[in-house]
C-alpha cells in the first residue's frame, strides 16, 4: 500500500486484519495441539521427542506446561477483544515463550544433541504469532491511533525484553529429571 508521493500507507484494512487474526489463531492453536502430542510420546518416534520429555520447567512436565501455556495464551487472545489490556498480556506471552524455547533448542543442540520436531513446530509456531503481533502493532501504529515513533520504539524494547525474560526463566527453571 505505497502512495505515490512516497509515503508508507498501512491503513488497516478489515480483511487484512481479519486474516491476521486468523493466522494467528491458527498458529496458536499448532502450538497447543502439539503440545498435546508432546504428552503422548509415541506420536513421535524421533529418540530427541522422548529425550527432550525427560526435562521439567519448575518440575512440570514440558507436554503439560506446554499444554497450560498454550490454553492461557489462547483464553487470551479469544477475551482481547473485550478487555484491550489483555493484548499486551498475550505479547508478553508469546514473546517470553519465544526466549524460552531458544533455551529449549539450545538443550536440544547442545546437551541431547539432535532436534525434537515438535518443538521446533512449537517455536515456529511462536515465531509466526509473534510476526503477527508485530504486524498488528505496526498497522495500528500506522493508522494513526498510535504514536508513530515513540510508540514502535516503545514496543520493540517491551518485545526484546519479553524475549530476554523468558530465556532468563527458561535458563532458571528447566531442569532434567534424568539426573
Amino acid at each position: 500500500m505505497f502512495q505515490v508521493s512516497g509515503t508508507l500507507d498501512v491503513s488497516v484494512c478489515k480483511g487484512d486484519s481479519r486474516i491476521v487474526s486468523l493466522l494467528l489463531w491458527l498458529s496458536l492453536t499448532t502450538g497447543f495441539a502439539v503440545s498435546v502430542f508432546t504428552v503422548v510420546e509415541e506420536l513421535c518416534l524421533a529418540t530427541a521427542c522422548k529425550d527432550t520429555a525427560s526435562f521439567a520447567f519448575f518440575g512440570v512436565g514440558m507436554g503439560w506446561f506446554g499444554i497450560a501455556y498454550f490454553s492461557l495464551i489462547l483464553t487470551l487472545l479469544w477475551l482481547r477483544k473485550k478487555f484491550h489490556q489483555l493484548d499486551l498480556v498475550l505479547a508478553a506471552m508469546v514473546y517470553s515463550g519465544i526466549g524460552a524455547e531458544v533455551r529449549l533448542l539450545w538443550i536440544q543442540k547442545f546437551v541431547i544433541g539432535s532436534w525434537c520436531p515438535l518443538c521446533v513446530t512449537i517455536f515456529f509456531a511462536l515465531l509466526l504469532a509473534a510476526a503477527l503481533l508485530l504486524i498488528e502493532k505496526v498497522q495500528y501504529v500506522g493508522s494513526g491511533r498510535g504514536r508513530r515513533g515513540k510508540s514502535l520504539l516503545g514496543w520493540l524494547t517491551f518485545v526484546m525484553a519479553m524475549t530476554a525474560i523468558g530465556l532468563a526463566i527458561a535458563v532458571a527453571g528447566v531442569k532434567s529429571l534424568a539426573y
